[in-house]
């Protein structure tokens, strides 16, 4: 089936994408995509994909990839969003700043970097794991229920997997929040719609992040410790292809998104309970819906909610051809409510059978810590349900964070009782 050029779908996207009403509640525009323009070829440049199949299909097509080494080379317009992109340039500089990790690159040095990195995250260590988790979130609990009237983002879903990731990798543990603000400000540049003001501000933020590592990188390689980023310098002094550069940028990479994505999915998830307390009282009852449930927290509102893919060659997506630069936009969280795959995918079911979202994308970018943020998100479920009689919403409609390729709250005041 060929694209669709549509006027009226492309109001939509950028209703999608530009608006606080399209970021507090992106699911309605989803599907009026979903119904109108599946495959839609935007007027601003990009092949926009909303049903399952055909996002899972690009995300698996090793023909469309990041498209790294198409920018450097200026083949490719910043994101693909020509004629749309405020400052194209600006955004460049942000790329150039993350450096070379395996967020931003193709094969081979993708599959260089993940092989190394993989050792760290395997199911092995992850359950290695869990204890400690389980003694971490019940501190967090402890001081939730003695204070009663709490933000949950910032006494559980941000300090919980950043002292995990922060564990792993070797960021000191006091340094991990003040890492917050920079990471929050270095995402924003993943946005489309991101202006130049935040462009120039998630800049600045990676080369202060960047600094921070490098100084790190140089104590490691004089007194190494059993972490992930000791492990890394070694790998360099050991011939093992590995520049300062990639060191630096893969440390980055894996302590931000080891909990930016926990911290969405811990928020999100809350609120999805919240507002279905049937389900929440179901949970409660039969903690061994943990993996179903938390399948579904995923699936509900994902934390991330789109993903971008550049042609590497001339190829196709969905029956419509694609020249080399070109760009696909796989809108993932609309993939998650997409009728095809899920049975009445607008109801919220944490018992719901053959789920698989693809929340944390898929084929070779399928992210390296998802089994971690599910071991998390379990534990944190099962602990929060278990030990809080009650868990109540306080105040208005809470705050979205002004993104949506990363969809998270800004905060979620609640009252909880033993």
């Amino acid at each position: 089936m060929p694209a669709i050029c549509d006027v009226d779908a492309d109001n939509v996207l950028l209703r999608l994408l530009l608006t606080p009403e399209g970021r507090a509640d992106p699911y309605p525009l989803y599907r009026e995509l979903r119904d109108t323009a599946p495959v839609l070829r935007s007027s601003f440049g990009p092949v926009v994909l909303s049903r399952y199949e055909d996002c899972m299909t690009a995300l698996r097509d090793p023909r469309l990839g990041r498209g790294t080494a198409l920018r450097a080379a200026g083949e490719v317009p910043s994101l693909g969003f020509a004629g749309f992109d405020i400052d194209p340039e600006q955004r460049q500089a942000f790329f150039e700043r993350a450096g070379n990790n395996m967020l931003f690159a193709d094969p081979p040095d993708h599959t260089r970097l993940r092989r190394l990195v993989s050792r760290a995250f395997t199911p092995h260590r992850i359950d290695g794991l869990r204890p400690a988790v389980e003694a971490m979130v019940a501190a967090y609990l402890d001081d939730m229920l003695e204070v009663g009237e709490v933000d949950v983002m910032s006494a559980l879903a941000f300090p919980l997997p950043v002292t995990v990731i922060g564990e792993l990798v070797g960021v000191p543990a006091t340094d991990r929040a003040s890492f917050q603000p920079l990471v929050r400000a270095g995402t924003a540049a993943l946005d489309p719609a991101a202006d130049p003001a935040t462009l120039h501000t998630a800049t600045a933020a990676m080369d202060q992040m960047s600094a921070y590592f490098f100084d790190l990188v140089a104590e490691r390689r004089r007194a190494p410790k059993g972490d992930l980023l000791s492990g890394l310098v070694a790998a360099r002094e050991a011939g093992d292809a590995l520049s300062d550069d990639e060191v630096v940028a893969t440390a980055i990479l894996l302590f931000a998104a080891g909990f930016e994505t926990t911290t969405n999915l811990i928020g999100n998830g809350l609120l999805a309970l919240l507002n279905h307390p049937d389900e929440l009282d179901r949970w409660r009852n039969d903690p061994s819906l943990a993996h179903s449930a938390v399948e579904e927290l995923l699936r509900w509102d994902s934390p991330v909610q789109l993903n971008m893919r550049t042609a590497l060659e001339p190829a196709e997506v969905a029956g419509e051809p694609l020249a080399r630069g070109e760009t696909v936009v796989v809108l993932q969280g609309g993939a998650n409510r997409d009728p095809g795959r899920f049975d009445q995918p607008e109801s919220f079911d944490v018992g719901r059978l053959d789920n698989a979202p693809i929340s944390f994308g898929w084929g070779i970018h399928h992210c390296l810590g998802a089994a971690l943020a599910r071991m998390e998100g379990e534990v944190v479920f099962n602990a929060l349900l278990g030990r809080c009689g009650t868990i109540e919403r306080r105040g208005d409609e809470p705050e979205w964070r002004p993104t949506l390729t990363l969809r998270g709250l800004a905060a979620l005041p609640v009252s909880v009782t033993a």
